[in-house]
């Protein structure tokens, strides 16, 4: 695959690295000679120097043959310029990295057909998805995210004296937007009728949309208080990250040292409570009772302040931290002093990367902890012809749907659900039947 990716910063040469060792033939493309300098010192890749909004730097690299661009500098205007461009010159796909999330029409770190563009990203808002994903898995015992993060798939364990037990898995209330897809008893994978009543070590899958998924966790925990969170740093991370925290958590409070940003926080969050103060100062995480949060969340823009209100929190009792990295590899250096729970934009954007470029067969691959499933992640191709039910998909046995997803959008399944063409699916699968299951969603129209 040949692979265009216009900036050569931070993130483009992460992603360039990525990328070149899969076997991707990668150019990589930078106004700065000193960040191609840097960057041929850390990738295979071949260089060029030029403005990337210009006709001629796009055309001399070849941007028609592009299986993939991607515009990664540090300007949002430069990026959807150049991705615009690139698809003009016929790449045959070409994605761009918007930070201002004032840009977006939706809510979601992903927006698709603009001024020709495939995909933009939000890496803000990536990022605060992916934290939220973190959070959940507190109360879970696997989260994941698929589709681009329009589907959240969710292992919910039962617990003793919990909500779940004497349920039937099938007619289980929860918020709008949720399905229970799946339940797994004794390592075994079943569908959902198959269990008229949870027992405790049982498990439900459940899937949706993210937010509505951490609602349904919080629901689902049991007679356990919801959970308070504190947030430092009241950017575009911690903003979005409240937003989302504000729909399930008891109480969040958001601590930013910049009085102005303070007013506007208070103004646009009603739910949360938003505190004037620097979140590296002990004695006033400690005026604000911050040792009784159950978790909190470092997201400013510096590593340096990200990993000392870690260590802070840590140190005073607060049971979990997650933090914010701006700079790739150095969650490794969280994880030697112990805090874990790390997103940082470099992670996310190569994530989506990952997904957006052209492929055959499965988008994405994950296991199913507790089981002998993998979940798989498949679009479905235009020869489906009219839609189809679950069942006319011909699935291999012990192969459940558990989450679809249709132009960038979560849909339920149930008994009317239809598969479209261009649909995602994600399906839950024993791993010895993976070709077999590529085969069959092939055979219904799928890219495998």
């Amino acid at each position: 695959m040949r692979v265009v990716v216009l900036g050569a910063g931070e993130v483009g040469t992460h992603i360039g690295q990525e990328l070149s060792a899969a076997g991707n033939e990668v150019i990589l493309v930078d106004r700065a000679s000193e960040a191609l300098h840097r960057a041929e010192e850390q990738l295979d890749a071949l260089t060029l120097k030029g403005d990337v909004t210009h006709w001629a730097v796009l055309e001399t690299a070849e941007v028609d043959r592009a299986d993939l661009v991607v515009a990664v500098t540090g300007s949002d205007d430069a990026n959807v310029v150049a991705a615009a461009l690139s698809a003009k010159l016929g790449a045959r796909r070409a994605v761009a990295r918007v930070d201002d999330p004032s840009f977006y029409r939706t809510g979601g770190g992903l927006e698709r057909g603009v001024l020709g563009i495939h995909s933009l990203m939000c890496a803000s808002r990536l990022v605060s998805e992916e934290l939220l994903r973190l959070v959940e898995q507190l109360d879970a015992k696997y989260v994941g995210n698929f589709c681009g993060n329009a589907v959240q798939v969710t292992l919910m364990p039962v617990a003793l004296n919990g909500p779940l037990v004497g349920q039937s898995a099938a007619e289980l209330k929860l918020p709008k937007g949720v399905t229970a897809t799946a339940a797994v008893r004794d390592a075994a994978l079943r569908p959902v009728a198959d269990l008229n009543r949870l027992e405790v070590d049982d498990a439900v899958i459940l899937s949706g949309k993210p937010l509505a998924v951490a609602a349904a966790v919080q629901q689902l925990r049991g007679s356990q208080e919801p959970r308070r969170a504190v947030v430092v740093g009241g950017g575009d991370v911690g903003f979005q990250l409240c937003q989302m925290l504000s729909s399930s958590a008891k109480r969040v409070q958001v601590i930013e040292r910049d009085r102005a940003r303070c007013e506007m926080l208070s103004e646009a969050l009603r739910d949360v409570e938003v505190i004037h103060g620097d979140g590296t100062n002990i004695s006033r995480l400690r005026d604000e009772h911050v040792e009784s949060a159950d978790y909190l969340a470092a997201v400013t823009p510096a590593d340096e302040v990200n990993l000392m209100v870690s260590l802070l929190a840590a140190d005073i009792g607060v049971p979990q931290a997650f933090s914010l990295v701006h700079r790739p590899g150095y969650a490794s250096v969280y994880a030697h002093l112990g805090i874990y729970g790390t997103a940082g934009p470099h992670d996310v954007i190569a994530k989506m990367v990952r997904w957006l470029r052209p492929q055959r067969g499965a988008l994405a691959t994950e296991p199913l902890p507790g089981t002998g499933h993998h979940l798989f992640e498949f679009q479905v191709g235009e020869r489906i012809g009219k839609p189809l039910t679950v069942a006319e998909l011909s699935l291999p046995a012990e192969a459940l749907v558990v989450g679809v997803a249709r132009e960038g959008k979560n849909v339920p399944l149930g008994s009317a659900a239809r598969i479209h063409a261009h649909d995602y699916l994600v399906i839950a699968a024993p791993v010895t039947a993976a070709r077999e299951l590529e085969k069959r969603v092939a055979r219904a129209g799928g890219k495998a």
